[in-house]
């Protein structure tokens, strides 16, 4: 999820109501169950990159009077859908949760003071950042804003596997690189950054022992799931869909893209088959 102008990140996927659908369905169970048990009711908790503020309400539910939850995201469209998520939230209450808009990597960065926060987290931001300067700054900026003893938790995807291999034909409905491979094209990155998570921890200024390596992942496996995430795809690669568009923009062929489509209806419609992106979770004390 951006929390960056999309000239600064390589952020491909647009805003459109496929690609929310998407970041939607994220929950604080489905992606931050690792940093849970560490939350305390009065805790101030910033969500870098909120989209439109699932895992933020459902912080926000655990979160007393005393306490506040801050969600930052560079897209006003995304913004209102955050409010409207919180607004029809039954566990949450709205006086102590803040939508901000904010781009990360600009000059003046997060508009928070230095050690505002308890509790600093983002799912997904840092595939969104092609460089390792743009990633060490992005969490240094993250770190700035985080409290001495607060929490900074980070959950990135490391890989993406799609079972079973195919047979026959290499490649022709092989989804390891009709997806997986070709997402990582306009991301303009060799590969996903959730292994190198640490590493730049710890370059930022974490001590090693203060930085803990964890993992989880995202699957789907039963013919209800793959089909939700096969249709999930399909609509990103949708005619006028921004997230189709960079495909066709880094050299992906229409032919390409209809392959795809073709491979995921497949995937979807076999017993047996299932998916799992390998989640990189990491926290790290300051």
């Amino acid at each position: 999820m951006p929390i960056m102008s999309d000239s600064k990140s390589n952020y491909t996927q647009g805003y459109s109501q496929a690609t929310q659908a998407t970041h939607a369905s994220r929950t604080i169970h489905s992606d931050a169950s690792f940093l849970l048990p560490h939350i305390k009711p009065t805790d101030h908790i910033l969500d870098v990159g909120c989209g439109p503020g699932t895992i933020t309400v459902g912080f926000a539910a655990l979160i007393s009077s005393e306490g506040s939850v801050t969600g930052v995201e560079i897209s006003s469209s995304v913004l209102e859908k955050a409010r409207e998520a919180l607004a029809s939230s039954t566990t949450a209450e709205g006086e102590n949760v803040t939508f901000l808009q904010a781009d990360l990597l600009s000059p003046a960065g997060l508009p928070f003071q230095d050690a505002t926060f308890d509790i600093v987290y983002s799912s997904q931001l840092f595939p969104h950042l092609s460089t390792h300067e743009m990633r060490t700054k992005a969490l240094a900026e993250m770190r700035r804003v985080l409290k001495p003893g607060g929490i900074l938790a980070t959950r990135d995807a490391a890989h993406l596997h799609f079972y079973p291999k195919p047979p026959a034909v290499p490649g022709k409905y092989d989804l390891n690189q009709l997806w997986a491979g070709n997402m990582l094209k306009p991301l303009r990155t060799p590969h996903l950054p959730g292994g190198d998570m640490p590493g730049l921890f710890y370059e930022v200024g974490f001590a090693v022992d203060k930085v803990r390596i964890g993992a989880g992942t995202t699957a789907y496996t039963d013919q209800k799931a793959r089909k939700w995430f096969a249709e999930a795809c399909k609509a990103r690669l949708g005619q006028g869909e921004p997230f189709r568009q960079s495909w066709l923009e880094v050299g992906i062929t229409e032919g390409g893209i209809e392959d795809t489509k073709e491979a995921l209806d497949r995937w979807a419609g076999r017993d047996g088959a299932w998916y799992v992106a390998v989640q990189a979770e990491i926290l790290g004390w300051k």
